[in-house]
Parts: structure tokens; C-alpha cells; sequence
């Protein structure tokens, strides 16, 4: 999954494909011309701080996550954040559960386990 959210512009394209939006809906949800969101998507444009916050709150993410460093983009926790930001907020809830549940009952994985992997 690291390699598909590769840059801000792949992460915007993809969750906006995920949610059904077309550039000019996205581009009305985040008051900005259809076009620009084309040409950020494609990289040809580098989006000034204030649009994508305009992004990120038509598609419902955190603008962190947009911007996550492509060298990080395969990491774990960007991993995990990929998986939440395509969740419905009902899916959201129950992965915010376990992850309490797992993290609050001091579970820790095994070295043999790892080594299994």
C-alpha cells in the first residue's frame, strides 16, 4: 500500500476515487477549480498549505496525512493511517476500539512471532 500513496497528489486521487467524487465535486467541496485539482493530483502543481486543508476536509482526512513523506509512505503507521482514511466513520470507530483495547491491555508481540513473519 506504501507504493500507491506514494505522493500527496496519489493520496488525493485515491481517497477521492474511493469516496465517488469527480475532480469538480471535489473541487466544489474544497471551493478550488476542478482543473487545479486535476493538476495536483498529477503532481504538475504543488498545493499551498491553506488548499490542502481545503482537500483534507472535503475528503475527510487529517492533512498530515497527505503530506506524509513518500520515504515514510511505507511505514507501518502511515500503512495504518492509509486503512483508516479509506474507512467509513463506523469502521473508523471499531478500528479506534481494538486499537485501545490492544494498546490499553499491554499485548506485546513475541520475537518468535516476528521471526515467523
Amino acid at each position: 500500500m506504501g507504493d500507491t500513496f506514494a505522493s500527496a497528489g496519489e493520496r488525493i486521487r485515491i481517497l477521492r476515487q474511493h469516496k465517488h467524487l469527480t475532480q469538480e465535486q471535489l473541487g466544489e467541496l474544497a471551493e478550488l477549480n476542478p482543473n487545479y485539482v486535476g493538476q495536483v493530483e498529477r503532481g504538475q502543481r504543488i498545493p499551498s498549505v491553506q488548499t490542502i486543508h481545503a482537500l483534507a476536509e472535503a475528503l475527510g482526512v487529517d492533512p498530515g496525512f497527505l503530506l506524509l513523506s513518500p520515504g515514510k509512505a511505507d511505514s507501518p503507521i502511515s500503512n495504518l493511517m492509509a486503512l483508516v482514511a479509506l474507512a467509513t466513520p463506523e469502521q473508523v470507530e471499531l478500528i479506534t476500539k481494538i486499537a485501545e483495547t490492544v494498546v490499553s491491555s499491554g499485548y506485546q508481540v513475541s520475537e518468535a512471532h516476528d521471526n515467523e513473519k
